[in-house]
């Protein structure tokens, strides 16, 4: 993401969270505002409904007492006409204005129905009972010939005679019944109950901003054996919140546009003004080349940009005088390395040369008759050295020596490596060569100068105390070369042994620390691995695997 849209998104941001913030705390002030204020009402239109019930449960009372009052004083039905009886409750319950009404008798058999005739000898001996016990009005769910309604209903009882009889009764509740409370716009009266749920008012819901009071009333069915509860809410939504909701959001959607138009506009400017030159200077930056002449970078401005632009100019000047300088080094420290690895290359084939002279020199002293005979066994020493140093010198004379691959004869390298050796201080040169050895893909020069450093390597290492330097071939299991020299030397630390590969590093006073690292190189050019293992008094071997010749 570039930094001109991250300011961008930063001063949004900026600008749409106190915003939106501040409209979520308005909001959410209004509305308790609003709410404290209604809540009041509603709790007084709360009181005012449960009165208004309170009275409704009076007043069915007082119809229940009336009829229990006339029933005392109706001979006939004292005299048991059933066909009076059966049809006394429905003239009761119209006269009286009931909606609901039973008379049941002491063993909770229905003697009469008025409200549903079929009714008439069912018991129901826990009706009379629950709505008893209960402190005030119950709602019933009774049955009807339309299907099952609620009553507000009451209970009283007489005595005729030597028998007693209960009178249960109530007005409907529908929602006629509860728009009567629903006086108010935005006023809803509902009632759950188990069974069921009635609703009047005009919200068709309520919402998370409505003011609600509750009203518990008792609750059976016709059946039941127990009560249970029903609730009676008054919920108020106020009108005027959601209008005022509507402007505040209103107001503040267009506050912030523009506001976060404004921040957008602003960041926009600004970025302009800091990304341009940034992308300038990251330009000037990527177009810095130590060979090419000073960079210029425009540093006109008095700001933090100017200051980093004049910065990063002074920063190219010291970066080119710092590769020139550099440069000068790598010449000088080039020109040290080829002289080294000359002197040490050469050393090695002068070293075959100088012991086969002085061969020559003590039959000389010693045994002159035999010198021309000595001379001939080792002339092909000295002509095999000799060709080792043209080679080297050819090699070098084009700084970059040719690898020429073809087939090399490994034993063969070893044994005339070994003729020309010469060995001190007790130190025993040894071959175990493989009879079956394939020829390497190679060059012969090259093998002859690995061999030959990592056996300088191993005599060295012994040190005068007397040991066994071994040379090894074989065939590898995946068909390479492999060449293997142990030595019973001093061996070499765990640091030593990192490091053995590296330029330059080395353990002896007068040595040059090139032995091992052209080792290293030349047997890369060759596409072969050199490994070696060593741990300290317990001498090293060095192991070079070489591709072998493919037959054609």
């Amino acid at each position: 993401m570039s930094f001109r849209s991250r300011l961008l998104i930063a001063f949004a941001l900026a600008a749409i969270i106190p915003l939106g913030l501040l409209a979520y705390g308005v909001r959410r002030q209004l509305t308790a505002r609003l709410v404290t204020q209604h809540e009041q009402r509603v709790q007084a239109l709360a009181r005012v409904v449960e009165r208004d019930l309170q009275r409704e449960s009076a007043s069915v009372a007082t119809r229940l007492g009336s009829i229990a009052r006339a029933l005392r004083t109706d001979d006939r039905f004292r005299l048991g006409d059933r066909a009076y009886v059966l049809d006394w409750g429905e003239q009761a319950m119209r006269t009286s204005g009931l909606s609901m009404l039973q008379l049941h008798d002491a063993d909770g058999r229905i003697v009469s129905s008025g409200h549903f005739r079929n009714e008439f000898d069912r018991l129901q001996p826990d009706l009379p009972r629950l709505v008893r016990a209960a402190s005030g009005a119950v709602l019933v769910r009774a049955r009807a010939p339309e299907g099952p309604f609620l009553a507000l209903t009451r209970v009283d009882s007489v005595v005729l005679g030597d028998r007693r009889y209960d009178i249960v009764g109530g007005v409907r509740v529908d929602s006629a019944f509860l728009r009567r409370f629903a006086v108010d716009d935005g006023l809803a009266v509902s009632l759950e109950t188990p069974a069921d749920s009635l609703r009047a008012g005009s919200p068709a819901g309520t919402s998370a901003a409505d003011v609600v009071a509750a009203i518990q009333l008792a609750y059976t069915d016709a059946d039941s054996t127990r009560l249970a509860s029903a609730t009676l809410r008054i919920a108020y939504t106020i009108p005027e919140l959601e209008t005022l909701r509507r402007d505040v959001d209103r107001w503040f959607l267009g506050a912030m546009a523009i506001v976060v138009t404004a921040a957008v506009l602003l960041a926009a400017w600004l970025s302009s003004r800091l990304s341009g030159p940034l992308t300038n200077l990251a330009q000037a930056m990527s177009s810095i080349d130590l060979d090419s002449p000073d960079l210029v970078i425009a540093a006109g401005r008095d700001d933090e940009v100017g200051t980093l632009a004049r910065r990063l100019g002074s920063l190219s000047a010291r970066l080119r005088a710092s590769a020139s300088r550099l440069r000068q080094a790598e010449r000088r420290a080039t020109v040290g390395d080829m002289a080294r690895q000359v002197n040490h290359d050469i050393k090695n084939g002068l070293i075959p040369i100088r012991n086969v002279l002085r061969h020559l020199v003590q039959v000389q002293e010693q045994d002159p008759q035999q010198l021309a005979s000595v001379f001939a066994e080792r002339r092909a020493t000295l002509e095999s050295s000799v060709g080792y140093l043209d080679t080297l010198a050819r090699n070098y004379a084009r700084l970059t020596p040719r690898v020429d691959h073809r087939a090399v004869d490994v034993n063969g390298i070893v044994q005339e490596l070994v003729a020309s050796s010469a060995t001190s201080g007790g130190v025993n040169l040894r071959t175990r060569l493989s009879d079956g050895l394939p020829r390497a893909n190679g060059d012969p020069v090259i093998v002859r100068r690995i061999i030959d450093n990592l056996v300088r390597n191993a005599i060295e290492s012994i040190d005068g105390r007397g040991g066994d330097v071994t040379i090894t071939t074989a065939r590898t299991r995946d068909g390479a070369v492999m060449i293997s020299v142990d030595d019973t030397g001093r061996g070499m630390s765990e640091d030593e042994l990192s490091r053995a590969f590296d330029d330059f590093f080395t353990t002896k006073p007068d040595g040059t620390g090139l032995g091992l690292s052209v080792v290293r190189r030349l047997t890369a050019d060759l596409h072969g691995s050199v490994r070696v293992e060593s741990a300290p008094g317990k001498g090293t071997t060095f192991t070079i695997e070489l591709p072998a010749c493919t037959p054609s």
